[in-house]
């Protein structure tokens, strides 16, 4: 029998970057729904596959966030379309994960979010000095980390910085928002403590997926953290990050279930 639990006070939700691992992040939803405390999230922040979790988990429905990983495969992510074929950034296409999110993500519940739901993102160049550069890439380029609020606004506007913040360098074209180029929010900020931070939150749960991402009391000495990692390795790039099967899918959120349950009983 589960047990009803409390964070006691208004509380920050982490959401840390990862690919697939982030189906890990899953399995922990399902863990604070069972113990009866996702009503007491006071403020998400998600970086990359963390700010497309962020997106499902404001949206509130556990089922339609399993049900839209059991959809992720390499297609959604690596999209067999070809976006560009001149040799400039942006190999893939962000089609089939568009498609994810309008089906699955709840623009109107993020419209009128009563907490604040904030993505990390990386701004490249200038919109003038990135069609200036050659093919519009700069292996020297300088990432400016940011942060962009999804709730209160257009689905045009959630959709660009959900898919800027997961725009994963020479993979997927940047995001052009206000004449800027975004992409991958977990280049600047993978762990978005900060705007939380900012905002006044001093109790924070954080769902890593690597146990080398437990290195924020020292920089956070106020915050309380209730850290959730994952409890065994969830593998390397290629096995881990960019392995979308279904196995391994299910694998993460079972994980991430058992962590969930374990970490969070004990508060």
């Amino acid at each position: 029998m589960i047990h009803k639990h409390s964070l006691n006070q208004s509380c920050g939700l982490v959401l840390s970057g990862g690919g697939a691992k982030g189906a890990y992040q899953i399995g922990v939803f399902r863990a604070m729904q069972e113990l009866g405390i996702t009503h007491e999230i006071g403020g998400i922040s998600g970086a990359s596959i963390g700010a497309i979790n962020a997106a499902l988990f404001a949206s509130g429905n556990y089922q339609k966030a399993v049900k839209a990983w059991s959809e992720v495969d390499l297609l959604s992510v690596f999209d067999t379309e070809w976006a560009m074929l001149d040799g400039k950034e942006g190999t893939f296409s962000r089609e089939e994960l568009l498609r994810l999110i309008r089906k699955y993500v709840s623009y109107v519940k993020l419209k009128r979010s009563k907490i604040p739901v904030i993505c990390s993102v990386s701004r490249t160049i200038t919109k003038d000095e990135y069609q200036n550069s050659i093919r519009g890439f700069l292996g020297e380029s300088v990432y400016h980390g940011e942060y962009m609020r999804i709730d209160g606004r257009t689905a045009g506007t959630i959709e660009d910085i959900i898919l800027a913040s997961s725009a994963m360098p020479i993979i997927h074209e940047p995001v052009e928002i206000d004449g800027y180029y975004y992409r991958d929010g977990g280049l600047t900020d993978n762990v978005p403590i900060r705007p939380l931070y900012e905002l006044g939150f001093r109790e924070m749960v954080v769902i890593g997926l690597s146990k080398e991402m437990k290195r924020f009391q020292a920089y956070y000495p106020d915050v309380r953290f209730r850290g959730i990692y994952p409890s065994r390795s969830l593998g390397d790039l290629v096995h881990g990050t960019l392995n979308f099967r279904p196995q391994f899918i299910r694998e993460c959120q079972k994980l991430g279930y058992r962590d969930g349950i374990e970490t969070l009983s004990r508060y």
